[in-house]
């Protein structure tokens, strides 16, 4: 049987602070049967300063991810980058990061490394609607930078959106990936599966508005999606009058509703009517203009309208109006 010495009864207060507060070297100088009880002791305070540095290591990271997070908010897209960049070098499993890094690189036009990185994001959190429909959003606007350029890659970028946006809808629906799903299709000239997408935002946005009736956002999305399927009706009509000119026309005519004030609908609308009754069209046109004067393509579709007419007096104003509508937008496109 092992005795104990003296001396190893007077360390066992030393022992005890050791355990309580093992960051702390102490020496001790045991008899009897303790070899390697120092070294034991050296190896547990060793395992806490590295639990304690990974914690502060951890805290870091978070502090860079919420500023990268403020930067965001508050439009500083460049600093959010390398605030989210340094914080991701420490975890790079945070998904929330690797999403708003996307975020801000899609805003400062860095459409590839975006693409990139909301894929890293999706790996860690594929279940995430946005995203996947703000990837779909950033390969379209790559697509829409491109399309002179390399048209075909433009194309593949748009359907390679549009699957974007269908996973992100099956997984919640929403009104505004529904319209940006339309823009990819209207863009494939796929335009009646694009009034099927604009269908699922109208319903959405309608019942958003019963739900807060006085909300601006709403009513203009609401009349933005009418005006995009009036232009998709009149793509797929007969150049004559024909019933889908007719209901072309009736969406211009409610997207006037929720946006009394949108020149481009009007003018949207007058380039309808203008197969159905020309009074109504030049009705349409002229309201246009009073909204937007500077806008030279307006004044050249008057002008074209008029030179038409069988008054002279109308003739000669239209070729006013088209004279002064080339040399405006000429002087615009300098």
């Amino acid at each position: 049987m092992l005795s104990i010495s003296p001396s190893y009864t007077n360390n066992l207060g030393a022992i005890t602070k050791l355990a309580s507060n093992p960051i702390k070297k102490v020496s001790l100088s045991f008899k009897g049967n303790t070899e390697g009880l120092q070294q034991d002791a050296f190896v547990r305070s060793t395992d806490v300063q590295k639990a304690l540095s990974k914690e502060s290591k951890a805290q870091y990271g978070k502090k860079l991810e919420k500023l990268g997070y403020d930067a965001f908010s508050e439009g500083n897209y460049r600093a959010c980058i390398e605030s989210l960049e340094k914080a991701l070098t420490i975890n790079p499993e945070s998904a929330r990061a690797w999403h708003s890094k996307a975020s801000a690189e899609k805003e400062l036009g860095l459409y590839e490394e975006a693409i990139q990185d909301y894929t890293r994001a999706l790996a860690l959190n594929p279940n995430s609607h946005k995203s996947l429909g703000l990837r779909g959003l950033t390969k379209a606007r790559y697509a829409q930078s491109i399309k002179k350029d390399s048209p075909q890659n433009a194309k593949d970028l748009y359907e390679s959106a549009v699957i974007d946006y269908t996973k992100s809808l099956e997984i919640r629906p929403s009104a505004d990936f529904y319209d940006l799903k339309a823009d990819a299709l209207m863009a494939l000239s796929k335009r009646k599966e694009a009034i099927e997408a604009l269908n699922q935002s109208i319903i959405l946005n309608e019942a958003a508005l019963e739900k807060y009736p006085d909300n601006i956002s709403v009513k203009i999305k609401l009349g933005t999606a009418h005006h995009k399927k009036g232009k998709c009706l009149r793509a797929i009509a007969p150049s004559s009058i024909s019933n889908i000119n007719l209901q072309s026309r009736d969406e211009f005519t409610k997207a006037l509703e929720y946006i009394p004030n949108s020149a481009n609908t009007y003018f949207e609308r007058a380039k309808t009517n203008k197969r159905i009754n020309s009074d109504d069209a030049k009705a349409d046109i002229q309201k246009a203009i009073e909204l937007a004067p500077e806008r030279g393509h307006y004044l050249e579709f008057y002008g074209n309208m008029l030179i038409m007419s069988d008054d002279p007096k109308e003739r000669e104003m239209g070729f006013s109006y088209l004279a002064n509508g080339i040399l405006l937008r000429h002087e615009q496109e300098q």
